[in-house]
C-alpha cells in the first residue's frame, strides 16, 4: 500500500516545531551563521568601497615620470608632476616613435602661461592647460564638482583658486568658454590657478594670440608639446623606464616622482587581490563549518528520524524536512547577520571613515543599489550553504532502515 501524500505546508510546520523544541540549538546555529554572515556582508561592502576608494586614490597620485624638454622647468609635489610654464617644446610623436618599454599610459600636456588672455583680473598671469580627455589621469581624476554631462569642445575646468560658478561663461582671447567643473585642491600653483581645456580647444585660440602679440607660442604649434606625464605598466620600475628614455631619445629630461608613490600604486594593488582571496578562503572555511554542524544535528536526531521511517514517511519527505530545517535557520541568521553587519559599517563609518575624510582622503561608499545587491546575496548564500550542507547527511539517513535509525546502528 502506497504511503499517503503529505502536503508540503505540513513538512514547514514540522520543522518550524522541531526547530522551535530546541530553542538553544537554533539559536546557536542562527548566531553562527549570523556571526559569518555579519562578516561576509561587512566585508564584502569594505572591500568593495576600499577598491574604489584606492582606484580614486590611485588616479590623484598622478604620473610616475614625467618627460620634458632638457631646458624646461618641472614642478614636483608629494601629490603631482607637474610641467611648469615654458617655451621650450617637444615632438608630440615622440613616445610613439620611440616605443619605450615599461609605458603603461602616456598623456601629453601643452601650457601656455599668458598676461593678455582677458580672463581675471587686470594684466592677470592665467595659465592654460591643454590636454586629451580621453588620455589623462592627472586632472580629471581632481575634479570636485561638474556639469551633469561629458565634457564638450569649448569646456573649461577651472583650478581651485578660481571662484566662478558651474556653468558661468568666460573669455579668453575672445572666445567664449563655458565652465565644466573645478579642480579640488592640489597645492600645486598650476592646478590651483590654471584653465584646463582640450587640446583642441586651446589651439583653437591661437590665432587670438597671434593677433595680440604677434607670434605664435611654440607649444600651440599642431605637432609639439610642453611635455608627458607617463604611468609606467605594472612590473616596471622608475629606473628601468628612465634609462630606456634617456637612451633612445636626445634633448629630454625624465623627472621622477619619487619610487614610494609607485611602489604604493603596485604595491597596493597586489595587497588587494591577497585581501580578496583571504576572504574567499572564510567564506569556504564557513561553509566547511555549517556542513559539519548539520552532520551532527542529523546523526543526533537518528531515532526521531527512525519513527518517522516507521509510520510510512518517505525519503523525499525526510530529505525535503531536514533541508527546511537548514535552509530557515541559515536564511535567518543570513538575515541577521546582514544587519550586524550594517551596523558594524555604520560602526566604522563613524570612526576611521570619518578621521580620513577629516584628513581629506576621500573613501567612496558603494551606492545603495549595489549595498542591497549584496546583502540578498548574503542570505541567498547562507540559504545556499545550508542546503548544501544538509543536503548530504540528509540523503544518507533517509536510505537506512528504520530499524537501524531506531536502535541507533549504522
Amino acid at each position: 500500500m502506497a504511503s499517503p501524500s503529505v502536503p508540503r505546508w505540513l513538512l514547514g510546520s514540522l520543522a518550524l516545531q522541531n526547530l522551535g523544541r530546541r530553542k538553544a540549538r537554533t539559536s546557536l546555529l542562527v548566531l553562527a551563521v549570523a556571526i559569518s554572515g555579519a562578516i561576509a556582508f561587512a566585508g564584502v561592502v569594505m572591500m568593495r568601497s576600499i577598491e574604489a576608494s584606492i582606484t580614486v586614490g590611485f588616479s590623484r597620485l598622478g604620473a610616475d615620470l614625467m618627460v620634458v624638454a632638457q631646458d624646461a622647468l618641472a614642478n614636483i609635489t608629494a601629490a603631482l608632476l607637474v610641467v611648469e610654464p615654458t617655451d621650450q617644446t617637444l615632438d608630440a610623436n615622440l613616445l610613439a616613435q620611440a616605443r619605450i618599454a615599461g609605458i603603461g599610459r602616456a598623456a601629453s600636456q601643452r601650457i601656455f602661461r599668458s598676461e593678455q588672455s582677458g580672463f581675471g583680473g587686470h594684466a592677470e598671469s592665467v595659465d592654460l592647460i591643454g590636454f586629451d580627455p580621453e588620455r589623462d589621469f592627472t586632472i580629471q581624476p581632481w575634479i570636485s564638482e561638474r556639469l551633469n554631462r561629458p565634457m564638450q569642445p569649448g569646456d573649461a575646468i577651472l583650478g581651485a583658486a578660481r571662484d566662478l560658478p558651474l556653468g558661468s561663461e568666460i573669455a579668453l582671447y575672445g572666445r567664449p568658454f563655458r565652465v565644466y567643473a573645478k579642480l579640488g585642491r592640489t597645492g600645486v600653483g598650476t592646478h590651483e590657478r590654471g584653465v584646463f581645456m582640450a587640446t583642441s580647444s586651446l589651439l583653437a585660440l591661437a590665432p587670438g594670440i597671434r593677433e595680440r602679440t604677434g607670434q605664435t607660442p611654440p607649444m600651440l604649434e599642431p605637432d609639439k608639446v610642453s611635455g608627458f606625464l607617463i604611468e609606467l605598466a605594472p612590473g616596471a620600475t622608475e629606473l628601468q623606464a628612465r634609462f630606456a628614455l634617456l637612451s633612445h631619445l636626445s634633448g629630454i629630461k625624465a623627472v621622477s616622482a619619487g619610487s614610494l608613490l609607485t611602489g604604493i600604486r603596485q604595491g597596493l594593488t597586489a595587497l588587494l587581490g591577497g585581501v580578496l582571496a583571504l576572504v574567499s578562503m572564510m567564506f569556504a572555511s564557513t561553509a566547511v563549518m555549517v556542513s559539519v554542524l548539520f552532520s551532527a544535528i542529523v546523526a543526533e536526531r537518528r531515532n526521531e528520524i527512525g519513527l518517522l521511517k516507521a509510520i510510512g514517511a518517505r525519503r523525499a519527505q525526510i530529505v525535503g524536512l531536514l533541508l527546511i530545517e537548514a535552509i530557515g535557520v541559515t536564511s535567518a541568521g543570513g538575515a541577521i547577520g546582514v544587519a550586524l553587519g550594517a551596523l558594524l559599517l555604520r560602526l566604522f563609518e563613524h570612526s576611521l571613515v570619518y578621521y580620513l575624510t577629516q584628513m581629506g582622503i576621500p573613501f567612496l561608499w558603494l551606492d545603495r543599489t549595489n549595498m542591497v545587491f549584496i546583502a540578498a546575496a548574503c542570505v541567498f548564500g547562507a540559504a545556499l550553504i545550508g542546503a548544501v550542507g544538509a543536503l548530504a547527511p540528509a540523503w544518507r539517513v533517509s536510505r537506512q532502515d528504520a530499524y537501524d535509525l531506531i536502535r541507533g546502528e549504522g
